[in-house]
């Protein structure tokens, strides 16, 4: 029978979490439609054995692909490239599926014609047991959507379009894809960004299928982290700037809009970081600034759609305003509510 899911696990070092991450996909009803690729990015524990044990239980259904390390997007490169299902969905070796909604959610796929796919997920904080949900709200669910009408309603979609939210037709990310960066913290944001921009048919589905854990300090996502490896991101932000110059889409094209959104989202990750984590506030406020004047050069419209929060969080790193603090307000129900944002409870 012919799968038509395939997710793809990049894996480096992940021992404790890769059998949990497997076994939530193991949807028996649906088993012969899945297809579950593992990358073994070059790891130096037990990922490899764990993971051939896993495709030794399961050889219909798991594949196993050691490389020599590449970093994140190099196994999802590898991965993706590897799939053969009518859709492909990433999912990091740390999290996992919600299992009871993945055959309603593989049969849905069997009949939709989309180039893109959007599912709610949940975020789940290891430290505080805090569990959010992100989820779109559009006018209809299961219907197709351009990014004309997305970009007229956007925050009904914004927390679907992301690394977690996104499943992508295979033929159609192949087609339109880039060679993700390797050897770099943060590149999904080219995942979730370039192909994406491409999509004509952009389907929300009312299901939670990524469970995404968060709260470790040895997480990329930290703050501390965030700001040591800020580089990283600065490279994604200049790869996306660079990219955006080669784009094949209409200059009036909302698909480009979508992608100015992406860049300016991820340039403010950036610049929070480096103006109210960075002790030196000297040193953050020229970082911030050097991102800012690349923008309006490479990409205008993300400058100026980044420039008034921009104006805002500078004032921050003048006060002395830590990221925590300002974090406690982005997240406020008031804050939330000035800017028509949907709960996330």
């Amino acid at each position: 029978m012919d799968k038509i899911l395939s997710f793809v696990i990049p894996s480096y070092n992940c021992e404790k979490f890769l059998k949990t991450a497997v076994t939530s996909m193991i949807c028996k009803e649906v088993l012969d439609k899945l297809e579950i690729i593992i990358v073994n990015d070059g790891s130096t524990d037990s990922t490899e054995e764990i993971a051939l044990s896993l495709q030794n239980s399961y050889p219909e259904t798991i594949e196993v692909i050691t490389q020599e390390n590449k970093g994140h997007g190099g196994a999802l490169n590898t991965g993706i490239s590897a799939a053969g299902g009518k859709f492909v969905k990433v999912i990091d070796a740390d999290d996992w599926v919600t299992t009871e909604n993945l055959s309603a959610f593989v049969e849905k796929l069997e009949k939709l014609d989309a180039d893109v796919v959007l599912t709610h997920h949940y975020t789940i904080d290891i430290t505080t047991k805090e569990i959010k949900k992100w989820m779109s709200y559009p006018e209809q669910f299961e219907k197709a959507y351009n990014f004309k009408q997305i970009m007229n309603d956007w925050k009904s979609f914004d927390r679907s379009l992301t690394f977690h939210g996104i499943t992508y037709n295979t033929e159609f990310y192949k087609e339109n894809c880039i060679q993700l960066s390797e050897h770099v913290f943060y590149e999904d944001h080219e995942y979730a960004t370039i192909p994406c921009c491409f999509a004509k048919r952009i389907v929300p589905v009312d299901l939670f299928i990524y469970n995404y854990r968060i709260g470790d300090v040895a997480q990329s996502v930290s703050d501390v982290n965030q700001l040591g490896r800020s580089h990283h991101t600065k490279a994604v932000i200049e790869r996306l700037m660079s990219e955006y110059q080669t784009l094949k889409l209409p200059e009036k094209c909302r698909g480009r809009r979508y992608y100015a959104m992406k860049t300016q989202g991820l340039m403010l990750s950036y610049i929070t970081t480096v103006l109210l984590v960075e002790k030196d506030k000297q040193r953050g406020r020229a970082m911030a600034e050097e991102i800012m004047s690349l923008a309006k050069y490479k990409l205008p419209l993300a400058y100026s759609l980044a420039r008034k929060q921009y104006k805002v969080f500078l004032t921050m790193n003048y006060l002395h305003i830590s990221k925590k603090t300002c974090t406690k307000i982005l997240n406020s129900k008031l804050y939330n509510k000035l800017r028509g944002n949907h709960d996330f409870n």
